[in-house]
């Protein structure tokens, strides 16, 4: 019986000891892993915009907006956000010496957009992506545009139902992006296109633009505006085009036209309207949106097995899809199938044009696969080729091509009428 008492001592003796071992765990994890590195949010700047341009002398100078909140209400009303600058022998430099002079903890984590100046595009802006990569905080998804106009004045402008540039900017991106009128480019878009040998990088253009001021202005507002712009009026942003690159090196510009033409061709064409001249002496437009377009790139079957083949070499890019009419300014109609078979046949032949001037441009102007016929070549022949024999004389052998554009449309919706209030001449 002792002996039993003794046991049952001993086991509980030994629970005890696990209960006091487990409390003083959780008191050492409670005061071990809490928020060591926490920071009051008005001691923390908020990184909405960054803008990478050259200063004199080829040094590093960027841009930096940033919010800074507040939880006083009565700085609700204070100005959201301050931009600032700083020099630097690189990216990284420029901004270590940015938080040594901020009295806010700078965070990167949630920047909207990534500006690029022309100058530093040109120049390579693989110097300043290493530095972003290895950032832990940086967003994957921040947008990344290329602009000709001062980064400054980019981040001055303020919108009407926004008045942080960068937060507008992010805003009329997804505008643009939806309408194909501008590439999608965040930066792992971007990250990924430069990592695939065949792919060329095409960053979205944001531009400054004068806009028009509002009806029923007085001439004295309007000269207010133009003391404070030194122009007729304020300045406001535009997603227009975009910026094509040679590997990290901005090689040229692309209008909305030219930008959607490239879109079509990598199969990246999400939604695109244009405008189409009706011929003959009536004339008019037809207001056209392009729908489940797709884009299939055909080489001579000779190309797969012999690369010296793909030199001089005829590329077909077949595009079909469908088109929806939205509106019809015009004496024909197009509502019998005669008439809608013969404008999707013009349709196709405009797209078609397009395409042709896009691909001389693109083989003679910029010199840079921008249509992703190189990705296309490296999927098909072996890895051990393409690394090679394919690869290294691929920029000279691309401008040697000869490129077909054939395009064929048909109209797949007339919207909610089979008859326009238009009458028919």
């Amino acid at each position: 019986m002792e002996r039993i008492d003794g046991k049952r001592a001993d086991a509980r003796g030994r629970a005890t000891s696990a209960v006091v071992l487990l409390v003083l765990l959780l008191l050492a994890s409670v005061s071990i892993c809490g928020c060591t590195d926490a920071r009051e949010i008005e001691s923390v700047g908020f990184i909405l915009g960054l803008g990478i341009d050259i200063a004199d002398g080829g040094r590093v100078r960027i841009w930096v907006q940033t919010a800074v909140p507040s939880s006083k209400p009565e700085e609700a009303e204070r100005q959201p956000a301050w931009t600032t600058s700083s020099e630097g022998e690189s990216v990284w430099d420029a901004m270590r010496k940015l938080n040594s002079r901020s009295a806010k903890a700078l965070f990167r984590g949630h920047i909207r957009v990534l500006v690029f100046s022309e100058k530093y595009a040109r120049g390579g802006i693989a110097r300043a992506l290493d530095v972003l990569a290895r950032d832990g905080d940086f967003r994957y998804k921040s947008w990344v545009v290329v602009t000709s106009d001062p980064i400054e004045r980019l981040f001055a402008v303020q919108a009407e139902h926004e008045t942080v540039a960068s937060l507008h900017v992010n805003d009329i991106m997804l505008s643009a992006t939806r309408s194909s009128t501008a590439p999608l480019s965040r930066f792992m878009d971007l990250i990924t296109s430069l990592e695939q040998p065949g792919d060329q990088p095409l960053l979205a253009r944001v531009s400054l633009v004068k806009s028009e001021p509002a009806s029923g202005e007085s001439e004295a507002g309007q000269g207010a505006n133009a003391g404070q712009d030194g122009a007729s009026g304020q300045e406001c942003v535009e997603i227009s085009g975009s910026a094509a690159f040679h590997d990290d090196k901005m090689v040229g510009w692309l209008d909305p036209e030219q930008t959607a033409a490239v879109l079509m061709m990598r199969n990246r064409l999400r939604d695109y309207s244009f405008t189409h001249r009706m011929p003959g002496r009536e004339g008019g437009t037809v207001g056209v949106s392009l729908s489940g377009v797709r884009a299939a790139i055909e080489f001579p079957a000779q190309a797969s097995t012999d690369p010296d083949a793909l030199r001089g070499a005829e590329v077909r890019i077949r595009v079909r899809g469908g088109v929806d009419i939205r509106e019809v300014n015009s004496g024909q109609q197009a509502m019998n199938r005669q008439s809608l078979d013969e404008l999707a046949s013009r349709l196709s032949r405009q797209i078609e044009e397009n395409l042709a001037q896009l691909i001389h441009t693109a083989q003679h102007v910029l010199g840079s696969d921008i249509i992703g016929i190189g990705e296309t070549v490296r999927r098909r022949v072996p890895s051990r080729v393409w690394d090679r024999e394919v690869s290294p004389t691929w920029h000279d052998t691309f401008k040697t091509l000869k490129i077909v554009p054939d395009v064929s449309v048909e109209v797949v919706k007339r919207g909610m009428t089979t008859s326009s209030p238009v009458p028919e001449r």
